[in-house]
Parts: C-alpha cells; sequence; structure tokens
C-alpha cells in the first residue's frame, strides 16, 4: 500500500510541476525574438501601434483586473515611467479583462500616466502566448524582446529598472 501512495503522489506532483513549468515557460519562448507588431485600441480610443514605438525601450505588460500582482506591477511600472519616461522609455499595458465602466473608473484610479490598450478579444495575449499573469516583456530599441518577467513581487521595478537602464544606454 505504501508503494502505491508513494508512487501516485510522486505521479500527482511531476504532473503538476511538468503542467506549471510548461506555463510558465510559454511566453519565455519569443525571449531574443522581434516583438509581434499588432494594433490595439486604448482606453482613451486611439489605435495603438507597437511598431510605432520602435527606436524607444517598450515595457509591455499583461495584466487583468482581478490579479492583485497586476495592479502591484501596473504601480510599479508608473514608477519606472516617473524615472525613465523622458529617456525613451515606453511602457504598454494590455489588458485582458472585459472592457467595462467599472474597468475604465479602476484604470483611471491607477493613474498609471502611459496607454492602457484593450485586448478583451484576447487576439494579441494569444499571439504572445500569455498563459499566466502578469507578465512584462522588455522590448529593446531595435524591437527585439530582451526579457520576459513572469509573476510580479515587491522589489521586481529595482530589476526592471537595471534591465531598462541597460537598454536605454545601448
Amino acid at each position: 500500500m505504501r508503494l502505491t501512495h508513494d508512487f501516485s503522489s510522486g505521479l500527482v506532483r511531476g504532473l503538476f510541476l511538468l503542467f506549471f513549468t510548461s506555463v510558465a515557460c510559454a511566453a519565455i519562448q519569443l525571449g531574443g525574438e522581434r516583438a509581434p507588431d499588432f494594433v490595439l485600441k486604448s482606453f482613451e480610443g486611439e489605435n495603438t501601434r507597437l511598431s510605432e514605438y520602435r527606436g524607444d525601450v517598450v515595457v509591455l505588460t499583461f495584466w487583468a483586473n482581478w490579479c492583485g500582482e497586476c495592479r502591484a506591477q501596473l504601480a510599479g511600472i508608473r514608477e519606472l515611467n516617473d524615472v525613465h519616461g523622458d529617456a525613451g522609455l515606453q511602457p504598454l499595458s494590455v489588458s485582458m479583462d472585459r472592457l467595462s465602466s467599472s474597468l475604465r473608473e479602476d484604470v483611471d484610479a491607477l493613474e498609471l500616466g502611459y496607454p492602457m490598450l484593450d485586448d478583451s478579444a484576447l487576439e494579441v495575449s494569444r499571439m504572445y502566448d500569455i498563459e499566466s499573469l502578469p507578465v512584462a516583456l522588455l522590448i529593446d530599441r531595435e524591437g527585439v524582446i530582451r526579457e520576459v518577467i513572469q509573476g510580479y513581487e515587491r522589489g521586481n521595478v529595482e530589476h526592471y529598472s537595471e534591465i531598462v537602464e541597460r537598454l536605454l544606454a545601448e
């Protein structure tokens, strides 16, 4: 009986690790490649094309309103933009939520100061193979994804800042 229990619990752990490792690695496969171009409407109603920001360092984040880590990440990116925005940093945040008046109110309350883009159809999220949130892609001036960061914890903004400073100096 003990052998059966050990085998089944090991199998469950193995499947768990396999599943979450594949989820965590989905967007990371884009690292080192040119960021796929897209056009999305901003919450202000303007069409925004990623390639319009070629020449800037872009921090592209994917988020949803229900995700607490995402909201913390957005605040961290706002701080990063306050420091490096004039040096050529351009944050873009892609919302995977259904567009609603309450979502607009929540985003307005965040006072981000950079474009929030509507991907309620999840077309761009699928293009980027986003399977877990939050995700940040740091894109260099040539449009190449240099870093993919999954998840967010306090202190991550310092890590983002180090990468952004390096990319801005290139």
